[in-house]
């Protein structure tokens, strides 16, 4: 088999040996590269490897016996695009993806459904949700594909409330019914488990008031997605009516009240993760020097947070008020995020938020622009 040699490098290779698996991929970019027919054995080794992680007994057919951490290894190895570099190559395996799409669905379910004692699935589960976004191209395939994985994404992401799914947001915007899927997703965690920090919701939250102007699609949908998991806090949660506005209505629009030492502590933890993932980004790049902002936004948004932090500490009470003033222009003029804070209170209601309603009042009083 092809594959022989690099699967035997890989039984000895960690999650987190970064270095030898990007050189793994490598190998297999030049496999790819001299014929695409080889990406239908390596859809066979990825449905053996999920198997294996199953306890299902492996066709007799498929000649390679992955052990349970080697089949950990090789899904988290494969669920990239390193080894696509090729013309044609996306394409190519896309049809492949497509040929083994719903026994990669069916192992997906059967995962999530043995989630209640297997925790430790997540990292195969998510590896198999990213070859949806690694492998697919944009045509009528991938929006097939698409409308398929996202199917399956809100019970795998409740299945495994602890794993990161990177690619789960970007997948659901493009099958159907996002919204409602989304609401889904955020009722669970933030009703049912009482998760208002959940990473996922708080993405899902940031994108529809979209302060970036990056993600229209999400914004648009923040009426839709927002307003029926208001009324489920309402209806089940009234406690959390409170703390559900500051992390989902406050914090998107950087204007949630803390006192001066609570927003120092936070902007110093938000930039040792920073600071983190940029050392990682560059270990991984093998930098010679430090990456710029023209190489990564992440040196962007620690200069940003830098920079709040020394505005912080020499004037926090103008400090805040510029942001509430920014949050109140960013309502009265995008329709999208007002409606969705409209929405928000419609939920909540009879409930009321001192600060919503603030936010609501303010931005009512602002005199539009004059072409």
């Amino acid at each position: 088999m092809i594959f022989a040699p690099s699967l035997e490098r890989l039984a000895s290779v960690g999650t987190n040996d970064f270095t030898e698996q990007q050189a793994i991929r490598n190998e297999w970019s030049e496999i790819f590269a001299k014929d695409f027919d080889h990406f239908d054995s390596f859809y066979d080794l990825i449905i053996n490897a999920s198997q294996t992680l199953l306890d299902i007994e492996p066709p007799s057919r498929q000649p390679h016996a992955f052990t349970r951490q080697s089949a950990e290894v090789f899904l988290f190895t494969a669920s990239d695009a390193g080894y696509l570099g090729t013309i044609g190559s996306k394409p190519a395996i896309e049809e492949s993806l497509a040929r083994h799409n719903e026994t990669i669905l069916s192992l997906v379910a059967q995962m999530t459904a043995a989630a209640k004692h297997r925790q430790d699935l997540a990292l195969a589960v998510n590896a198999l949700m990213s070859l949806y976004f690694y492998h697919i191209s944009y045509g009528d395939v991938g929006k097939r594909l698409y409308a398929d994985v996202a199917r399956i994404i809100p019970d795998a992401v409740m299945a495994f409330p602890a794993q990161a799914f990177p690619f789960a947001l970007f997948l659901l915007s493009n099958g159907g019914d996002a919204a409602e899927r989304m609401s889904r997703i955020m009722i669970f965690h933030v009703v049912q488990r009482g998760d208002i920090a959940h990473e996922l919701c708080h993405e899902v939250a940031e994108g529809t008031i979209d302060l970036r102007r990056d993600c229209k699609w999400l914004r648009e949908l923040g009426p839709a997605i927002m307003g029926p998991v208001a009324r489920a806090v309402r209806d089940e949660r009234p406690e959390l009516c409170d703390v559900f506005v500051s992390a989902f209505v406050l914090e998107p629009l950087l204007c949630n009240p803390q006192s001066r030492e609570e927003q120092l502590e936070r902007l110093e933890a938000d930039l040792s993760i920073l600071r983190a993932r940029l050392r990682s980004f560059e270990r991984w790049l093998k930098a010679p020097t430090p990456v710029t902002a023209q190489d990564i936004p992440l040196v962007l948004d620690i200069a940003e947070k830098e920079k709040d932090l020394e505005r912080v500490k020499n004037d926090f009470d103008a400090w805040m008020a510029e942001h509430w003033d920014f949050a109140v222009q960013q309502i009265a003029t995008r329709p999208d995020n007002h409606a969705t804070l409209q929405a928000i209170r419609a939920g909540l209601s009879p409930f009321l938020s001192t600060e919503l309603e603030q936010l609501l009042s303010d931005a009512a009083k602002v005199t539009p622009d004059k072409d």
